[in-house]
């Protein structure tokens, strides 16, 4: 278990909600699904290749896993510190499966 003072940001996870409009058309707009507290660690200059491609990483976030954050996909979004972040993984950090740990990309067009 984590301890709770590593948990000090609060972040909101974000999921975009879709709509059909009397045309048929699909939109959509973002809209806030759950805050929590995290573990948020910004890396600066990080950059790894996957796939051939290079990929910049710039944030790791934990969080506790519960039913919420367990549902949580890299199509959601994450807003931490006024900025708008791209979730890039989820995996799972413990045995026990109490924490999360999400790869978290920003500046990405959503």
């Amino acid at each position: 278990m984590a301890r709770a003072g590593l948990f000090r940001d609060r972040i909101t996870f974000q999921r975009m909600a879709s709509t059909v409009d009397a045309y048929g058309n699909t939109t959509g707009a973002w809209s806030d699904l759950a805050s929590r507290h995290a573990d948020f660690r910004e890396k600066l200059g990080k950059e790894t290749i996957e796939g051939g491609a290079l990929q910049d990483v710039a944030a790791t976030m934990r969080v506790r896993a519960d039913t919420v954050t367990s549902a949580i996909t890299a199509a959601d979004r994450v807003t931490a510190r006024g900025i708008t972040w791209a979730i890039r993984s989820i995996t799972q950090v413990d045995a026990a499966g109490e924490l999360l740990e999400m790869l978290l990309e920003k500046g990405v067009a959503s």
